[in-house]
């Protein structure tokens, strides 16, 4: 009795493999991240504005400027971030003086811009290395108005 034999299916009928689908969905958050810098650059904000949310929410190495769902963002930041004395390496592309996007691994997305008055626009997502927290904090999702860009 023969054995029947499966047909191999030709590559462009193949289905992604694990790899691809990292590599696909790595360049989709990527791209959402600098639309949403993009779009979000010209979004008005004050220069420190002051919390409307009360401080001590819980995140880790917590500052002093507010937490949009905050409850939320520092429970999973208490579970997901964690210490390593490994800085990440930036890739730079623009100039520190003007716009410029930042990119390292683990994935972590930096954009600045000038406004025009002074004044520096900062998106960032991803896992922050924190250098005094001596760690990578995740989740991170920022938005401010600083007085020069920030330094990766």
């Amino acid at each position: 009795m023969a054995v029947p034999t499966r047909k191999s299916r030709p590559k462009s009928e193949r289905s992604p493999t694990g790899n691809a689908i990292a590599r696909i969905s790595a360049v989709a958050v990527l791209a959402c991240a600098l639309g949403l810098a993009f779009v979000l650059v010209h979004y008005p904000r004050a220069l420190n504005a002051k919390p409307t949310t009360s401080l001590a929410q819980g995140c880790v190495n917590e500052g002093t400027d507010r937490r949009m769902a905050g409850t939320v963002i520092c429970w999973a930041q208490q579970r997901l971030s964690w210490k390593s004395d490994q800085e990440p390496h930036f890739v730079l592309i623009g100039s520190r003086q003007r716009t410029s996007v930042g990119l390292a691994w683990p994935p972590y997305f930096v954009f600045n811009s000038p406004d025009g008055t002074g004044h520096w626009r900062m998106f960032r997502i991803g896992f922050r290395y924190d250098r005094a927290w001596r760690g990578y904090i995740f989740p991170t999702v920022a938005l401010k108005v600083l007085p020069k860009p920030l330094q990766y």
